[in-house]
């Protein structure tokens, strides 16, 4: 029975998912009211699924939401998700009705005051219940029994806003107290803070009891009586173990509570505890006559000031304004700077969208550079129009000169002008005129707008700056200090060496720091976990520490700091190190290592991190179940962090968590793998390598690097991924990506590095929940969506023979055909480049373009082509500079080089040989013309070649 109810909740909650699956997909390019008859349909038959299922108070929300379908408020509801955002939450609480977390989340969702009209507060509360209670049908008693007291757990009809409060102020509560009572135990407090103990105690259990939790409020109940049994100045023998080990539970309690993992093993024993203790103290007292003391009684010298200062007010029309000065005046107290509560979602939300803006800003970015790079060839194409006409100015000039003389000699021989022939050469020059007015206005509306372009990117820059500081403003509200974890940190030291008899201390230092909350929440299991294990497999137990002269109280030194942009936490301890004989025994026995394997120290220590890796034989409640140093691991790998590890035999173990600051944005390289573009994160990059033609060697058929610093083999980044790729020459100038693991340093080529810039990391959860070296995605400049790599699993990876380089002869090869071969076309034309581009592309070719012989040179430095169809006369360097300069370089050479220009004379065809070009065409080109030349000299380099 219990299997079909989980089925049915299953099966439900798929229902409820589909539904706010086709909501949230609505075309928004339809009209409204045909989106909202959509939702109306849709709903209804959500409650047609709840009445086969037997979902009453589902129906009845369903009917409440449908409601607001017909008021003027649905469009808003509709633009905001709110129409499928509480079914996405219902199906959450269905499917794990344990997590207590997604309660306060449904609720925010139907309580939006969005909402034209309320959802009935009790309706909301049976709702809830209702949803949980089915869940937990499964681990009830059998019907007719009722539930044990010590169920850890909050009531069921608990109140929304209760609960709320409650866990508002019941952490800081259980925090201070438990200080309060160590200090008690210790025998370092006085009356005073025992009675705050005790106050707070009693807060605590009056407002666990509202709230249903029981457990809670008994175990509170039996310490405030013990803390009123008799006064602590002297702690009895027995009593302080006693105490701190109930501080220790009460704070474990309330973790426990949040969690739902139950009580923990300790409490039933020292509920126990307490009562006897309180007995005890109580006969004590009795027999040696102590009686409880009374705080004495002070007398009320004076009224307050809000009362005297309204009194005195008529006083001083009454008696004069001399006597009235003689009034005291109450000192003005100096202003409070107020705060507010925000929300936790409305800080992710906060993050969220200061994320988009980072994105949004780079997207502009890069509009702006291509916008100013478009205005330096208008520019550029301005000055020689302004050129030609200097030219035909000159011409026209040269014409009225020779014009002139003809008219001299004309006169002589009694001979008149052709009128017509000096109305032709007045339109000339008039229209020259024209064309000069019209290039000088041309002229200037390029310069306004090369002007507003710098006036726009120093305005970009200034919104990158004041998005720079929303986003550390944004950040900061998110910041928690250590110190809120030191107290659970202490805890598990106390409570590890009770289970092991072994007694340590913990020394935290750094505690002011501010960690953004997602990194101290993420890494707070992983450093339980390092406590726990340098208490129980580090510390020794005291009569060894005593034989081996060292104190029998361990030592454990945690220390957080901030290097830069990012976290490290050095958790060491003098305990008696790592055992490399155990680990190396324990390695040959799960065949992780051959048992002639000659490994270093530090080699042998990195066999812990391998999943279900324990040199314990027996399992304690402490150690033993191979639940270790992997977990770690991966738990900081999904913070982006690394993980190193020391020991020393007889010294101890030191572990170094690296961290970045914040998960909200990173520095990364885009690089080009294949035919793919990826994000590497900055961090993980120990350096960006240009590698010249000369440092790159063929080993054998291996790929290597010879640098001053670097003698590696180069490892294709595509061939990692098993992406396809082109052929790649290795007699070119490359760039290498340099990244260093814990056991070594790859050289990861890429086909294309682009500049860095910020990104934003977005999690592929829960679509793609966990994909081997990859971090989550991003959006780059251009709108396109990127994998995010984690570069150090993926070379870790590589390292462990989990994945391998695919053979150059089996990756999938992007083959470069005779119709797909790549053309660079240079001409500093706008539409003469077009021109060509759409000819060529219909022809079946790649092509890139240049504006002139210096720009084409630096994009052959980074794109491999197969032709140059180049002009004659441009900016900067002219194609003839541009061929004698592709001479002379070495892996281009060889490359065809067609000139098509529109100068014809011998004399430019003569030139164009000298150059070294290759084919020689007027314009304008014919289309066949131009096909049989390319298909000619790509031929003859393919022949070469």
């Amino acid at each position: 029975m219990d299997n079909e109810l989980d089925l049915d909740r299953l099966a439900f909650a798929e229902e409820l998912e589909e539904v706010a699956l086709q909501l949230s997909m609505l075309d928004p390019s339809i009209e409204t009211a045909a989106q909202l008859e959509q939702i109306g349909a849709e709903y209804e038959r959500l409650s047609m699924t709840a009445q086969m299922y037997d979902w009453q108070d589902v129906i009845a929300v369903v009917t409440w939401a449908s409601g607001s379908l017909g008021t003027s408020a649905a469009p808003d509801l509709l633009v905001e998700g709110k129409y499928f955002g509480w079914l996405e939450m219902t199906a959450l609480v269905l499917r794990e009705p344990d997590e207590l977390s997604h309660l306060p989340m449904l609720m925010a969702e139907l309580m939006d005051p969005s909402w034209p009209e309320p959802l009935d507060t009790g309706l909301l509360q049976q709702f809830l219940l209702n949803l949980r209670a089915s869940g937990q049908e499964e681990h009830n008693e059998p019907e007719g029994l009722v539930s044990a007291p010590t169920h850890l757990a909050f009531a069921a009809d608990v109140h929304p806003e209760l609960l709320h409060a409650y866990l508002a102020e019941t952490p800081g509560h259980i925090t201070e107290a438990a200080r309060l009572i160590r200090l008690v135990a210790q025998g370092q407090s006085d009356r005073e803070q025992q009675r705050h103990a005790s106050r707070l105690v009693h807060t605590i259990k009056g407002s666990s009891g509202v709230v249903g939790v029981e457990p809670i409020a008994n175990f509170t109940h039996q310490l405030e009586d013990l803390l009123d049994a008799a006064a602590l100045q002297t702690v009895p023998t027995g009593l302080g173990e006693t105490l701190e080990a109930a501080a220790d539970c009460l704070e474990a309690l309330f973790d426990h509570l949040k969690a739902g993992t139950g009580l923990p093993e300790e409490y039933a024993q020292l509920n126990s505890d307490l009562a006897v203790w309180k007995t005890r103290l109580e006969q004590l007292a009795e027999e040696e006559g102590i009686e409880e003391e009374l705080p004495s009684l002070a007398p009320v010298a004076s009224l307050p000031s809000f009362i005297t200062e309204q009194k005195s007010e008529p006083l001083a029309a009454e008696f004069g304004e001399d006597e009235a000065e003689e009034q005291v005046v109450a000192p003005v107290l100096p202003q409070v700077a107020g705060s507010i509560t925000v929300n936790e979602e409305k800080v992710a939300r906060l993050l969220s969208l200061a994320g988009e803006l980072i994105t949004s800003s780079s997207q502009s970015a890069e509009l702006l550079q291509q916008s100013s790079r478009m205005g330096k060839q208008l520019y550029q194409h301005d000055e020689q129009i302004r050129q030609r006409l200097d030219e035909l100015e000159t011409a026209i000039e040269h014409q009225a000169q020779r014009q002139a003389k003809g008219a001299k000699s004309t006169q002589k021989d009694g001979q008149t002008l052709d009128e017509l022939e000096l109305e032709s050469y007045s339109d000339l020059v008039s229209a020259n005129n024209l064309l000069m007015e019209a290039a000088a206005d041309s002229h200037e509306l390029v310069q306004n707008l090369q002007q507003m372009i710098r006036r726009l990117t120093d305005e970009l820059y200034q919104q990158q700056r004041v998005q720079r500081q929303l986003s550390d403003a944004v950040l900061a509200m998110r910041l928690t200090p250590v110190s809120s974890l030191v107290p659970r940190l202490q805890r598990i030291v106390r409570e590890t060496c009770r289970k092991t008899g072994k007694k340590a201390e913990i020394e935290i230092h750094g505690q002011h720091l501010q960690v953004d909350a997602d990194i101290l929440k993420g890494v707070t299991d992983p450093l339980l976990h390092l406590l726990r294990n340098a208490v129980d497999h580090g510390i020794e137990s005291p009569e060894e520490r005593m034989a081996a002269g060292k104190n029998e109280l361990g030592k454990i030194t945690l220390s957080f700091a901030q290097r830069g942009n990012h976290i490290a936490l050095t958790l060491e301890d003098d305990g008696a190190g790592m055992h490399l004989e155990k680990i190396r025994a324990r390695g040959i026995e799960r065949g992780l290592i051959r048992a002639d394997a000659s490994l270093s120290d530090d080699a042998l220590i990195r066999l812990v991190m391998q999943p279900g890796f324990s040199t314990r034989d027996e399992v304690s409640e402490v150690s033993g179940r191979g639940v270790g140093m992997d977990v770690v691991q991966a738990a900081i790998e999904k913070l982006r962090g690394t993980v190193s590890l020391s020991s020393q035999a007889g010294a101890g173990t030191k572990v170094v968590l690296d961290m970045p600051q914040t998960l909200i944005s990173t520095h990364a390289l885009v690089v080009r793998a294949g035919e793919n573009w990826v994000a590497v994160p900055a961090d993980s990059i120990e350096q960006v390598l240009y590698v010249a033609a000369n440092e790159s060697i063929d080993d054998n058929g291996t790929w290597r690097i010879q640098t001053n610093r670097y003698q590696l083999p180069v490892e294709p980044l595509a061939q990692l991924l098993h992406w396809p790729a082109p052929p790649v020459s290795i007699q070119q100038a490359h760039t290498m990506l340099i990244i260093r693991s814990e056991t070594g340093v790859h050289a990861l080529y890429a086909n294309e590095v682009l500049a860095s810039r910020d990104i934003v990391i977005k999690s592929l959860a829960p679509w793609l929940n966990y994909l081997p070296g990859v971090q989550g995605a991003c959006i780059l400049a251009n709108g396109t969506v990127a994998p995010v790599l984690d570069m150090i699993r993926l070379v870790r990876d590589l390292e462990d023979g989990k994945i391998q380089l695919q053979a150059p002869d089996k990756v999938k090869v992007v083959e470069t055909t005779q119709t797909a071969s790549t053309i660079l076309v240079v001409d500093d034309s706008l539409s003469n480049r077009k021109a060509l581009r759409l000819t060529l592309e219909g022809m079946g070719h790649v092509v890139h373009t240049a504006v002139d012989g210096l720009d084409a040179l630096q994009l052959m430095n980074s794109t491999p082509v197969d032709m140059v169809l180049t002009d004659m006369e441009m900016p900067r360097m002219n194609g003839l500079e541009m061929t004698q300069a592709i001479r002379i370089w070495p892996e281009m050479k060889d490359l065809p080089v067609i000139m098509i220009t529109s100068r014809s004379t011998r004399k430019h065809r003569d030139l164009a040989e000298q150059a070294g070009v290759d084919g020689y065409l007027t314009k304008p080109v014919q289309t066949a013309a131009l096909q049989e030349q390319i298909q000619k000299w790509l031929d003859t380099q393919l022949a070469i070649t």
